[in-house]
């Protein structure tokens, strides 16, 4: 959609956007903020965000494994593309996705993701941009000189082609179809939830078809441990979601064999974290919390709630009446265990009751001390786990998209085997490599979201660039 938009913006016409689905916008209708650095929300929050200095933290958190002039340019577009979706209608506040979010960069608008795909379809349809849903491109069709003519497609169970002098793709990736995760992400686990739009690939697998050469595939956005579930509380049916109950920086995490396998406040970066997580048996953990801790979150809040996704400062603030007695609801319902008995609560889980009081007799002992001896958290979050009941939350990873597929480069024209431009050919949004390391970006909150609506507007400038010079 951003890609269409630019190109229509700067006087390019019979421009069409074929979406598989019933609806357009994918994984970005569901999600909530973009990044952004030195853009107008943060210069009327008083934000501090240069660009220079983010560019140099995205290098630093990929270990240099991406492509430094492609996250130069999607960083040095970002807030003019904030004041561009301003100019829409949409007003964005910087708002935090963690409390250690330094500075601010993940800009939510009130409608979130949804209203962003929203303005950014009611302007391609303002300006004559042709969308047809439920059409699934399916190869791209290319001159005797290797050129870009079109794409052949599907559409009501007949086949469609479209002629056009140069073509963007942006499928989203391929984290809805299993085999391929098993066949080319060495970190996925069939045990992962999909938490982003089932999205197959097509994209990404005609552009290598076509020629293109590959970066980054087999790269996922996931994220953990997480429980999964939703509690209502309150005559208002206050949400509080259980993953991020589990992700309580005080709680306690045990893997399969009952053992602590990271610092727990590692739930500050859930993205970060999952590469823990992947490493543990079933990629599954357990996080551990008695009554007090539960106590507190209900007098004072969760302290590590994203404000941007529907939940925000009701959470963070004292909860209604009734969290004990909603958890334990969801323990007759098998989602959590509770207990006043800890072998108890390891059979539950399935594990070793020895092996359980071993590792919290371990870290109530170093609680008291106020020092953790076996991953150094901090101080400030050690609470021993004494008081009864306790409880038990199944913990598991959540897949949103994965990242990579297509080299591209800071045009996001499409390049072969020997790093040449295919003309006519551009790609964007997580379809592409190059913007990002094995690990999701979670340090610059937005990042995601930010590089498919950036790197798809880019994508329509070239693409116009492209047009003019034929």
């Amino acid at each position: 959609m951003a890609a269409a938009l630019a190109a229509a913006e700067m006087g390019i016409k019979n421009i069409i956007v074929l979406e598989k689905r019933s609806r357009v916008g994918g994984t970005s209708a569901m999600a909530s903020g973009i990044f952004g650095a030195e853009s107008p929300a943060q210069k009327r929050q008083a934000i501090l965000a240069p660009k220079e200095e983010l560019f140099k933290r995205a290098m630093a958190w990929s270990h240099l494994r991406a492509n430094p002039r492609i996250v130069r340019a999607f960083i040095d577009k970002s807030g003019d593309t904030v004041a561009w979706l301003e100019n829409m209608g949409l007003y964005f506040q910087c708002l935090p996705h963690s409390p250690t979010d330094d500075p601010r960069t993940w800009h939510v608008s009130k409608g979130q993701g949804a209203e962003i795909i929203q303005a950014l379809a009611r302007e391609c349809a303002r300006l004559g941009v042709e969308v047809r849903t439920e059409t699934t491109a399916r190869k791209l069709l290319q001159d005797a000189q290797g050129r870009i003519s079109g794409i052949i497609a599907e559409q009501d169970s007949r086949t469609i082609t479209v002629l056009a002098s140069a073509v963007v793709i942006s499928s989203g990736g391929f984290a809805g179809d299993r085999e391929l995760l098993r066949q080319y992400c060495p970190d996925y686990r069939a045990e992962m939830r999909l938490a982003g739009a089932a999205n197959t690939g097509e994209g990404i697998f005609m552009a290598l078809e076509a020629g293109a050469a590959s970066d980054g595939l087999g790269y996922l956005m996931a994220a953990g441990p997480l429980a999964g579930g939703l509690l209502r509380l309150g005559p208002d049916n206050l949400r509080v979601g259980l993953g991020f109950i589990s992700g309580e920086p005080f709680s306690l995490w045990v893997n399969q064999e009952g053992r602590r396998f990271i610092d727990e406040t590692e739930s500050f970066n859930y993205y970060r974290c999952i590469n823990a997580l992947i490493r543990q048996p079933g990629a599954v953990a357990y996080a551990l919390l008695d009554a007090s801790m539960i106590q507190s979150i209900a007098e004072l809040g969760l302290s590590n709630v994203p404000e941007g996704y529907g939940y925000g400062a009701d959470q963070r603030s004292p909860l209604p009446a009734g969290l004990v007695e909603a958890l334990q609801t969801e323990a007759e319902k098998g989602i959590l265990r509770v207990s006043s008995d800890w072998a108890e609560i390891a059979r539950g889980i399935g594990v070793e009751p020895a092996t359980l009081r071993c590792t919290i007799e371990e870290y109530n002992a170093g609680c008291d001390l106020g020092y953790d001896p076996v991953f150094t958290k901090n101080r400030r979050y050690l609470r021993p786990l004494r008081q009864p009941p306790f409880y038990a939350l199944t913990c598991g990873a959540s897949i949103l998209n994965t990242m990579g597929g297509i080299k591209v480069n800071e045009h996001m024209e499409v390049l072969d085997k020997q790093d040449n431009p295919i003309p006519g050919l551009y790609a964007a949004g997580v379809d592409t490599g190059g913007w990002t390391g094995d690990t999701y970006c979670a340090d610059l909150p937005g990042t995601a979201f930010g590089y498919a609506v950036n790197s798809g507007r880019i994508a329509g400038e070239s693409v116009t660039r492209y047009l003019r010079s034929l």
